[in-house]
């Protein structure tokens, strides 16, 4: 569930306590999530007799509103304005007055568990979770980085198991934001990579957990040089090549104390014959984590359309990996296979 709205703080009823128990994710209307959230239920707080705040929440709703997601609207001032205000922004439904507002939600949230269910491959905890840790400002405040992290993660891999890694390639092939893109897709074929191998729970967690926070430094990596549609010059490179200690910096001063994750964040451009970065380690050095979390990673790179290439077949994507023994570790390039491709 997301609230859109233009108050500092939400007062008392069934909506503060759904946004303090994680249900409702809340956000200003000027700084609205920019990746959209499939089947999300949207709630709309705002004074409608305000043109800037009513524009600001157009734009918003632009990105979010799908054809069968509620749009409701909770109108402060219930008058004949207002109503046609919200009509006309697409409102689904109409709510105004505390009691009927609390009760109305209590009816909504369980239809949005429903759709939620059935119908979201996605899940909108996993994709407002990547959203933050790729927003820089997120990172200026003191939060539960290891909890957001291992909640979006258990979701990438409780979708995984029940939806298939085919599925969840499909959906997240359609996302907008590269970075965001590829994120879902490591942790995804991560999840898949822990499943196919019969690993336990905590250690398909702790994959797939790896997979979804490797590449956390990006969000500190200027957007030009990410979505350049021509090669990198030596000095755009050596600033992308940065994103692993940043993230490692990053993760490790808010509180992630995982130091499995953090390895895996720090070194997935490892390669074994010490050619990759940012230390040139070899094979010798780096944990199979690593080395699982860099073969999804350039699996997902490749299969991926980037803004200066074309996307690969996951056939090609994996032939790819057996060419370069020299990089890769083949005993898990063959059970990662498994995976991935049909038998």
């Amino acid at each position: 569930m997301l609230l859109f709205t233009d108050r500092e703080l939400v007062q008392e009823g069934e909506l503060k306590r759904l946004i303090m128990r994680g249900v409702c994710r809340m956000f200003p209307i000027h700084a609205a999530p920019t990746i959209k959230v499939k089947n999300a239920l949207i709630l709309c707080d705002v004074d409608l007799e305000n043109l800037a705040s009513a524009s600001m929440l157009r734009l918003a709703l632009a990105v979010h509103r799908a054809p069968d997601s509620p749009v409701v609207f909770l109108l402060r001032d219930r008058n004949h304005h207002t109503e046609s205000q919200a009509r006309a922004l697409g409102a689904s439904d109409l709510l105004s007055g505390e009691e009927g507002i609390n009760a109305a939600l209590r009816q909504l949230m369980a239809k949005f568990s429903f759709l939620k269910t059935h119908q979201s491959c996605v899940p909108p905890e996993t994709q407002l979770a990547i959203e933050d840790l790729l927003e820089p400002n997120t990172w200026n405040a003191a939060g539960n980085y290891q909890g957001l992290i291992d909640a979006g993660a258990q979701a990438v891999l409780d979708a995984v198991e029940a939806e298939g890694i085919h599925h969840w390639m499909e959906e997240v092939m359609s996302y907008d934001n590269l970075t965001y893109q590829h994120c879902l897709l490591v942790a995804g074929t991560a999840a898949a990579f822990g499943s196919s191998l019969g690993f336990s729970r905590e250690d398909k967690v702790l994959l797939t957990t790896a997979g979804f926070a490797h590449d956390v430094g990006k969000a500190f990596i200027p957007l030009e040089i990410l979505n350049k549609e021509t090669a990198l010059d030596a000095a755009e490179i050596a600033n992308v090549r940065r994103h692993p200690m940043i993230g490692y910096a990053i993760l490790k001063e808010h509180g992630v104390q995982n130091t499995d994750v953090l390895g895996c964040v720090r070194s997935h451009h490892e390669l074994l014959d010490g050619s990759g970065y940012p230390a040139g380690l070899t094979g010798n050095s780096l944990p199979d984590l690593v080395k699982m979390v860099t073969i999804c990673d350039v699996f997902s790179a490749l299969v991926e359309r980037r803004t200066y290439k074309q996307p690969v077949t996951s056939e090609a994507a994996y032939d790819y990996l057996t060419d370069n023994e020299q990089w890769f570790d083949q005993a898990l390039v063959r059970a990662f296979r498994r995976s991935i491709l049909p038998t």
